[in-house]
């Protein structure tokens, strides 16, 4: 007799690319660091969405409340990745990346989380690096060029 398998935990994340365009300037990539743990690496706004929202709501959340970037608009999703995960959440993690676009003109901010959960309070370095070179960590570069191919089509 066989016992029924025991289903792992679940975690829905959502993450960012908030590209920009300026003048004379590649298309840029909005990346951040945690000030207080640098061995975080270079990261895109994201984390774990939350019951009933959708993969566009969460990226939006998010990247306002880690980088406090001025008035993203959600373009489209981008795709999903899955992962077992042994971190601090043990079980699958599938990440839905969206592209974000934003105007805001500044290059480079420091920011603290505002939020309901055990984020707030990180303090942040927000900057923007052009995307084709931004050396974000953790394999979160997956759908970078995705995200610039939707993002030049968009401009024409």
């Amino acid at each position: 007799m066989s016992t029924a398998p025991i289903p792992m935990p679940f975690r829905q994340r959502a993450a960012a690319y908030v590209l920009r365009s300026l003048p004379g300037r590649p298309v840029e990539v909005l990346v951040l660091l945690h000030r207080d743990h640098p061995d975080a690496g270079v990261q895109v706004p994201g984390g774990g969405a939350h019951p009933h929202e959708t993969p566009a709501e969460a990226a939006l959340r998010e990247t306002v409340e880690e980088t406090g970037v001025r008035d993203p608009v959600f373009a489209e999703v981008l795709g999903n990745s899955l992962a077992r995960t042994h971190g601090m959440f043990k079980g699958v993690q599938v990440t839905t990346y969206s592209l974000l676009t934003t105007e805001d003109d500044r290059d480079a901010w420091n920011h603290t989380v505002v939020s309901a959960d055990s984020d707030h309070g990180i303090r942040m370095r927000c900057e923007f690096r052009p995307a084709a070179s931004a050396a974000i960590d953790w394999d979160h570069d997956c759908l970078v060029p995705k995200a610039l191919a939707r993002h030049a089509a968009a401009l024409t």
